[in-house]
């Protein structure tokens, strides 16, 4: 049940709250999309929005105000095609305006194998605003859709609506730190500041990418998720290659000359280094533009199909990047696919702490049992479901573990909580027992370990590197995430979080010309 209490609620319900606010608020809490219907500024292409997601329903209302709803919906709908973040007035994404004939969707494009660069650009462009992006989020209809609308997104350089084709409960801890990329204030060799947007705008505009043939095959393999399989399509890309490289340096030649400066180089040295990489990056982008790629060949050089594997979330489809990651590992392998654990398997912890207790526990015990259902049964669904699935085929055990008769001793931890998240102060944890037929202990107490195995001890801790201070490595904590089932520990979004801590302080560095200091 949404606690009315917690800030986000009164966010959510408070009718000073913007319009961005409440559409970035709705992308990521679906429980609250009530709340957000019954606040005044809701304005009527967001509450359209939620009505096609199912998460309220409607009631008959006057026609001079917005529709008004008054429960989530029983049956949710499959899909949400409407621009939730178009105002009154404005035509929706993808219908035709009054008198218009409605256009036929082109032919969908696809970079084979490019998806991580792309996702690369989205981190060195994260200029939007959440509310200008919210547009083109909402998922799909079905596991292919899904699969279309990333490369659309891909092909056609769209980096907003390839980021909405994304699993929310993947990416959505993610948005803070990929805004934040965009705020670092970098100047170019000549002192000049770089216009990261208008950069990154120069290398889209540079590159040309064509696919022809795309077939799609989509096969069930549990519950709300659906592998999709690349069988047939031909794709080209081209692009010029002295603006791709020029563009790279002019970010990272700076960092360059600053590494080369910490190590005492000449200046001529440093000049004569970048010069040659300029040259061998414009050579190796001649030599390999324009690439031409089939889906067989990528097939033959992958030894299977490629594959994306896609999740449902809140009635609509999405791209799941770690399930996708899984799936291209299992079929490299020849280990099984895993089974989601079942619902009465999965853990319940009423407070943040007791989380972070249990997923101790729980690691313990994988450390003798070697079994990745247990573990996967005290971690957040979208953890959860990949090491369920893909725990095996990343890193068979033989359901054995390495240590034997390991136990907590000491265990505190304080959780700063709010709304559904909470940071986790390690005041003590010990853990003892036996490893590879030694005494084993290990102490954790905020940032810092000591471990001592009577064969080998380290004590440390992680801003003993002056670097990973500036990156604000003694505020880095462990998150616990609240869901439907109550408290987890969330691996995902504690990288998430310490992701985010390292990117203010890096933001702070550049702004304040002081990123040299990570090079001292």
């Amino acid at each position: 049940m949404t606690d009315s209490t917690s800030p986000l609620y009164r966010e959510a319900a408070d009718s000073a709250t913007s319009q961005a606010r409440l559409a970035e608020i709705a992308a990521a809490h679906h429980e609250l999309h009530p709340v957000i219907a019954g606040n005044p500024s809701c304005y009527p292409a967001l509450i359209e929005w939620m009505l096609q997601l199912g998460t309220i329903a409607p009631v008959i209302a006057s026609p001079a105000v917005a529709p008004a709803v008054i429960a989530p919906a029983t049956e949710p709908a499959a899909s949400a095609s409407v621009n939730p973040y178009a105002q009154p007035g404005q035509a929706q994404a993808g219908q035709a305006q009054p008198g218009q004939t409605p256009k036929r969707p082109r032919k969908k494009l696809l970079i084979w194998g490019s998806i991580g660069v792309v996702v690369l650009l989205v981190a060195g462009g994260g200029i939007w605003a959440y509310g200008a992006i919210f547009s083109k989020l909402g998922g799909a209809s079905s596991p292919t859709a899904a699969v279309e609308k990333l490369l659309e997104g891909t092909a056609d350089m769209d980096l907003i609506s390839l980021y909405g084709s994304l699993s929310p409960a993947e990416i959505e801890s993610f948005k803070a730190p990929i805004d934040q990329l965009g705020t670092i204030a970098m100047d170019d060799e000549n002192g000049d500041p770089v216009d990261m947007p208008e950069l990154i705008n120069t290398v889209v505009d540079s590159l040309n990418i064509t696919l022809t043939g795309l077939e799609l095959e989509s096969e069930d393999i549990e519950e709300g998720i659906a592998v999709v399989t690349i069988t047939a399509g031909e794709m080209t890309m081209n692009g010029d290659a002295e603006t791709i490289t020029d563009a790279y340096l002019e970010v990272v030649a700076p960092q360059l000359r600053l590494q080369q400066e910490s190590w005492d180089y000449d200046d001529s040295d440093t000049d004569s280094m970048i010069a040659d990489l300029r040259e061998s990056s414009i050579d190796e982008l001649n030599d390999m533009l324009p690439y031409t790629q089939t889906a067989a060949d990528l097939a033959d050089s992958l030894g299977h199909d490629a594959s994306i594997v896609t999740v449902r979330e809140g009635g609509s489809w999405y791209v799941s990047p770690l399930l996708t990651t899984g799936e291209n590992i299992l079929q490299s392998g020849s280990n099984a696919r895993g089974s989601l654990a079942a619902e009465g398997d999965v853990a319940s912890f009423d407070t943040a702490d007791a989380a972070a207790e249990g997923f101790a526990e729980a690691v313990i015990a994988f450390g003798e049992n070697g079994d990745y259902g247990d573990l996967a049964a005290v971690l957040p669904e979208a953890e959860r479901r990949f090491l369920s699935l893909y725990g095996d085929a990343l890193m068979p055990t033989d359901g054995d573990g390495d240590y034997d008769n390991l136990q907590i001793t000491d265990f505190a931890v304080t959780p700063q909580i709010e709304g559904n998240t909470a940071r986790l102060d390690i005041d003590s944890i010990v853990i003892e027992g036996d490893g590879y037929n030694w005494p084993y202990r290990t102490e954790f107490n905020g940032v810092c370990v000591t471990t001592d195995s009577g064969y080998s001890s380290f004590d440390g801790c992680l801003d003993d590197a002056s670097w990973m201070k500036e990156l604000g490595a003694d505020s880095w904590r462990v998150l616990s995430v609240q869901e439907k089932n109550g408290w987890f520990v969330s691996p995902m979004r504690t990288v998430a979080d310490v992701t985010g801590v390292a990117v203010d302080n890096l933001v702070r560095l550049s702004q304040d010309g002081k990123l040299d200091r990570l090079y001292q």
